[in-house]
């Protein structure tokens, strides 16, 4: 074998500085390296924003799409924003307002499946699959998805869909090799061209009486090496530059949750009655008391579906809620995975309860009402926090916050905040976030026991008005998640395929056949990065003892 020279990443520019941490500028470069690559970074390193960074970088014009769970269209959203504050954003099945043009779409993994004809005609510049483990079985799901990255049926057919194409996920193998079949498959890599080849080289596969079983592991060492080619994965652990808390809101949709809109509505448009010269604090609060309830009921499915999310890669979290409606319904979905801390529970079952979630590997959730959850104990075997609800008192956040962060704890906390989006609650949302902000500004010791309620009440007389109507338009439909979709389709129609880019030789193996020695076998990086043979074997199968050497070698 002769070596002729080696690969490297192209470095980024065009980037604001301050934009990204040391290790999401290495991932951005990774990703537009490789064009058609999977980020499978640890939660809380920020995916989503390399994601963001490098699209905008590497495809500066034309649409492009993102798709996503339906709990997290809103965040994708406001992360996008972040990064450019003149984006401009469509996000299917939203109740807004007619986006003209829009750069970025916004679609979930359901509503993909519903309106897949039309999206497939649009001509994409990129496309990200956010939680991409959710293709990782055959369904109708990742079939739309594999068409819509061009990925064809046909074993060695060509990949012809968006040039740029990032599957983010921070679980890649969720229990089995055969998860990543179709990961490998969205990204090109050859070693997907047969799955029998695929599964016997690397499940384990064996045939019984009822057909293949493809359910082991077999030649993981390189398995692993074969990803590093197409994956980059980062741990928590390992990235020593980040802050050890993170913080981040995240907006729900609850367009679609007619009560409590109509909670909210009625709660505005009662206060806005109301004299102010006779305030009724009593009244007040328990009205209001209403219209939190309605909203905890509406984001319980986005924080069921989060926890759900961190649970599957491998880490603890726990979660913390005013509402004890929403201990019991996460009760009876987490059962004997969960423990819960409420004001009702004696001291003996609140510590054991404790030590369960620090030293059983079994539970992985700690649902705690955010008073009797907040204070006095430690829970650093949790690294993930999330708030279901908004307290009135900053400091009561603060001290639910450090359960996890706190003397012990090794890795850094990931710590959200979930608010209903357009609402009340978002309001609300801001106000803590400035009033922590503050807090941390004049680094105190210990937060002030300070309460948002008054000065909620001051403002609620300017904004009820405005928000009422931000509440009556959400109930107003607007022209619809597949009106929208075509309206795109027109405006954006798939031109023909564009002729394939010339493979980059930047690197070069050689090798003589052991039959015929005048014949010689060349081994090259590919466009995306993986390695590529000219031999039969590698034709067909998509793999081969050449580039299996190289790759050991490497």
């Amino acid at each position: 074998m002769s070596v002729i020279s080696v690969p490297h990443l192209d470095a980024i520019s065009r980037i604001e500085p301050g934009l990204l941490y040391p290790h999401q500028a290495d991932g951005v470069s990774f990703l537009i390296s490789k064009r058609r690559a999977i980020l499978g970074d640890d939660m809380g390193l920020g995916k989503t924003r390399q994601a963001i960074v490098a699209l905008n970088t590497a495809v500066p014009e034309g649409a492009i799409l993102v798709v996503c769970p339906a709990s997290l269209k809103l965040n994708w959203k406001r992360e996008i924003l972040l990064v450019d504050k003149q984006a401009k954003i469509q996000v299917i099945g939203i109740n807004k307002e007619t986006i003209t043009e829009p750069r970025w779409i916004i679609v979930n993994y359901d509503l993909l499946r519903r309106e897949a004809s039309k999206l497939h005609d649009i001509g994409w510049s990129g496309v990200i699959l956010d939680e991409a483990h959710f293709i990782k079985n055959a369904s109708d799901r990742t079939r739309h998805c594999l068409k819509l990255l061009g990925v064809q049926d046909e074993a060695k057919a060509p990949v012809i869909g968006p040039e740029h194409v990032y599957l983010l996920t921070g679980t890649p193998m969720t229990g089995r090799p055969r998860d990543l079949f179709n990961l490998l498959r969205c990204v090109g890599h050859p070693s997907t061209r047969s799955f029998l080849s695929f599964a016997k080289r690397y499940c384990g596969a064996y045939k019984n009486d009822y057909g293949w079983v493809t359910t082991g592991a077999s030649n993981i060492d390189e398995l692993n090496g074969l990803l590093k080619e197409v994956m980059l994965r980062r741990r928590k652990e390992d990235v020593l530059d980040l802050p050890p808390k993170v913080r981040s809101w995240v907006p729900v949709d609850i367009s679609e949750q007619t009560a409590a809109l109509s909670a909210v509505e009625t709660f505005l448009t009662w206060y806005q009655a109301t004299d102010p010269s006779q305030p009724n604090d009593t009244q007040f609060l328990a009205r209001l008391t209403k219209v939190r309830v309605a909203l905890h009921k509406a984001k319980h499915k986005a924080v069921s579906e989060r926890i759900k999310d961190v649970v599957s890669s491998g880490e603890k979290v726990v979660v913390f809620t005013v509402f004890n409606d929403g201990v019991e319904r996460h009760k009876k979905e987490f059962g004997n995975q969960a423990v819960y801390i409420t004001g009702s529970q004696d001291p003996e079952a609140r510590m054991d309860a404790v030590d369960r979630f620090q030293n059983d590997p079994e539970i992985k959730v700690a649902i705690c009402n955010i008073v009797a959850g907040g204070v006095g104990i430690t829970l650093t075997a949790g690294s993930h926090v999330i708030f279901q609800d908004l307290d009135w008192v900053p400091a009561n956040h603060a001290q639910a916050e450090d359960r996890c962060y706190r003397m012990g704890q090794t890795r850094q906390v990931t710590v959200e905040y979930f608010h209903a989006d357009g609402s009340l609650d978002t309001y609300i949302a801001k106000l803590l976030e400035a009033k922590i902000a503050l807090i941390n500004a004049v680094e105190a010791d210990e937060a002030p026991n300070i309460s948002l309620l008054s000065q909620i009440e001051a403002d609620l007389r300017i904004l009820a008005p405005s928000l009422i109507e931000e509440v009556r338009l959400a109930n107003v439909s607007g022209e619809g998640a597949r009106a929208s979709i075509e309206r795109l389709a027109k405006a954006r129609p798939k031109m023909d395929p564009p002729t394939p880019t010339p493979i980059e030789n930047t690197g070069l193996w050689e090798f003589k056949s052991d039959r015929d020695p005048s014949q010689t076998y060349r081994v090259i990086y590919g466009r995306a990065g993986h390695l590529e043979c000219s031999c039969k074997g590698f034709e067909y199968r998509g793999n081969c003892k050449h580039v299996l050497e190289v790759r050991k070698a490497a």
